[in-house]
């Protein structure tokens, strides 16, 4: 069914509407040709146009700008609608590879996106755009407004350890996880290599906010894979289970190598699913993944915290997530939801059991669809493991 058509009539079947719940937040924000206020800090990158893209950052009009930028925090939709759809995103264009070059301008972005605390931004505002952003892996934003210019009005305090990296002039990789490795959060990290802080000066670029999500999520991944290669596995099977604006995970540790699978369903009524329930399904062993999830950035968000887990335990296990959307989950949020879910699940007490069997049959008694089981798939010999 068409928004178009609809008008907020829920003919879509949803609960609440979107478009109406973001309108009901947004008609009353003011934004007048020159804006002194802080930044939470963030930044975004956008994609339209790639490789010459809007950048810029998320200034604070009506919110707490440190809250507003705090997703571990955040408490139901309704709120993070109203907390994200209150910061406006000020941008100008550039070319991504101009961080290179260290323009002035970008050097100040860059300061912002990397300070300890909010900062006040000064702009003059050339053009504003009111209509706000939903997407599947980013959290929502409100307004977007082209700027003059955009000037640092107070000097950041930025963390000794991502100077230390920025000069070090080592690759992104590199630097993602020597930071991650001391305390910085894969929300920061996000935005300073979004930003173009990390890598070879020479190689550094603006990277798309949407992408450099993901990329985090896959890189830090990949890396704690190495790390629990040779670790001996879980001796009993656990499981985990939690719930938050309405997406509901069931996590089953196995004593066996690693395996990863996740298991998406989305309710009838459920934002992206309207009509019918539907089932997606990605897997992967110890191996490097090699091919994009069809899952999307969901996937990568998911198995991070799991892999943190078994680095926290020097552990392995087979892995089984199973995610499921309810109708009640009626705007994206972004897949920060899905990360966080997975990470306050897994910090939990879990139940323990002799086999799989008897774990599985008791995370289905609180999952909705059945129909889910018919794709568990196990890695069942050492021959898969060690076909390289």
């Amino acid at each position: 069914m068409k928004c178009a058509e609809c008008k907020g009539k829920l003919l879509c079947g949803r609960s609440k509407c979107p478009l109406l719940e973001k309108y009901r937040f947004l008609k009353d924000i003011k934004i007048d040709s020159r804006i002194l206020n802080p930044t939470p800090p963030s930044i975004f990158v956008g994609r339209i146009g790639y490789p010459k893209v809007y950048v810029g950052p998320l200034v604070s009009l009506n919110v707490n700008p440190v809250y507003a930028d705090s997703p571990w925090l955040w408490k139901s939709i309704e709120e993070v609608i109203k907390l994200r759809t209150s910061l406006l995103r000020v941008s100008r264009r550039f070319r991504i590879e101009d961080v290179r070059e260290e323009k002035k301008e970008l050097l100040e972005l860059q300061e912002m996106t990397a300070a300890i605390k909010p900062v006040d931004v000064e702009a003059e505002i050339e053009k504003v755009n009111r209509k706000a952003e939903f997407d599947d892996v980013m959290q929502p934003m409100g307004y977007s407004a082209i700027a003059e210019s955009i000037r640092l009005a107070e000097n950041p305090k930025i963390p000794d350890k991502v100077e230390k990296v920025y000069y070090d002039d080592i690759k992104a990789f590199e630097g993602l996880k020597y930071l991650y490795n001391h305390g910085f959060s894969t929300y920061y990290l996000q935005k300073i290599f979004s930003a173009g802080i990390l890598g070879e000066k020479q190689n550094r670029k603006l990277v798309p906010t949407r992408w450099s999500i993901t990329a985090v999520h896959s890189i830090l991944g990949e890396a704690i894979k190495r790390e629990i290669a040779d670790c001996k596995v879980i001796e009993n099977t656990l499981l985990f289970h939690y719930e938050h604006f309405g997406n509901h995970f069931e996590i089953i540790l196995s004593p066996e190598r690693y395996f990863f699978q996740l298991i998406e369903i989305w309710q009838r009524k459920s934002f992206w699913s309207p009509k019918e329930d539907w089932i997606g399904v990605d897997s992967e062993d110890i191996r490097p993944k090699k091919e994009y999830s069809n899952l999307s950035g969901g996937y990568y968000a998911a198995r991070l915290p799991v892999l943190e887990y078994l680095r926290k335990i020097r552990r392995q296990a087979s892995v089984l997530v199973i995610r499921e959307i309810k109708p009640s989950y009626y705007a994206p949020l972004g897949v920060w939801v899905v990360e966080e879910g997975l990470r306050r699940a897994l910090k939990e007490k879990p139940e323990s059991f002799d086999s799989f069997e008897e774990a599985i049959a008791v995370a289905s008694r609180r999952v909705e669809n059945v129909k889910w089981r018919e794709l568990v798939t196990r890695q069942t010999s050492l021959s898969s493991f060690f076909g390289f």
